[in-house]
């Protein structure tokens, strides 16, 4: 059976994570697919059952929905609590529908770890967008 995963957001016809996912898929062989679902807030439970049912393997979370989905989860992993930010939900080995945010780490391997002394530097942060939590909490761990 092939999994299915996606990409939630309002809009999100813009996104290229399928354009990203599917074609890793494709390269490595892996039996499945990645689309965008364009939901409504009043859609986001029945997003979380469709995991819960194993009708979709997994999701990715963008604006406006980061902070919106945790109330639908059972609980928060690694700094999704600190951000109070999701942007991936899956289900566990034990059917626990799992919050977890990779934006924090993505910024740190990407961006920052490639700053020669990064630590004490200073940063501004313009805007309050669904990132932007984890933006300044990859800054703060970054010191």
């Amino acid at each position: 059976m092939k999994k299915k995963f996606a990409i939630i957001g309002k809009p999100i016809s813009h996104s290229l994570s399928p354009v990203l996912h599917n074609y890793w898929f494709k390269k490595y062989k892996i039996h499945a697919e990645y689309s965008l679902l364009n939901l409504d807030e009043t859609n986001l439970s029945k997003a979380m059952k469709d995991i819960r049912n194993k009708d979709l393997s997994g999701i990715n979370i963008t604006l406006p929905y980061k902070q919106k989905i945790i109330p639908l989860l059972d609980k928060l992993i690694n700094d999704a609590k600190s951000t109070h930010s999701v942007n991936t939900v899956y289900l566990d080995e034990k059917d626990t529908l799992v919050g977890e945010n990779t934006d924090v780490y993505g910024l740190q391997a990407g961006y920052l770890k490639s700053l020669v002394k990064a630590e004490n530097k200073s940063a501004l942060v313009i805007g309050a967008g669904g990132v932007s939590p984890s933006v300044i909490f990859s800054l703060q761990k970054s010191k």
